[in-house]
């Protein structure tokens, strides 16, 4: 484990699979404490599942780094509002912010309709 960002706490949401969970890992590599936020749908945006939260909480700390897991949703105020209080509550504040949540359907961002933004 690194020491650069030892001290430092970041949320990463979407980091139980895919760019998040290598952000996730990188940062906790690094020193940070890492709130792993993971709502775990499939594909489809249906059947929201924990476990890729808590999967990459448990290989962070495998490998000697400090995490914990946030399965809440990050579309919804309170499930944001929980990913937060995760953060502060243990560990007591949030100094990175690392947002990768999302599903890539067939679509880019670049021909999206303002309605599949929401």
């Amino acid at each position: 484990m690194g020491d650069m960002l030892a001290g430092r706490v970041a949320v990463v949401t979407g980091g139980g699979r895919g760019i998040g969970r290598g952000v996730a890992r990188a940062l906790a590599a690094a020193g940070a404490k890492v709130v792993v936020n993971d709502y775990g749908v499939a594909v489809d945006g249906r059947a929201p599942s924990g476990g890729p939260a808590f999967d990459v909480v448990a290989e962070i700390e495998r490998d000697g780094g400090v995490a914990v897991a946030s399965p809440d949703s990050v579309a919804e105020w309170e499930g944001a509002g929980r990913i937060v209080g995760t953060a502060l509550s243990r560990f007591g504040r949030i100094d990175i912010l690392v947002t990768c949540a999302g599903i890539l359907r067939d679509r880019m961002v670049f021909n999206m309709s303002e309605e599949e933004w929401d």
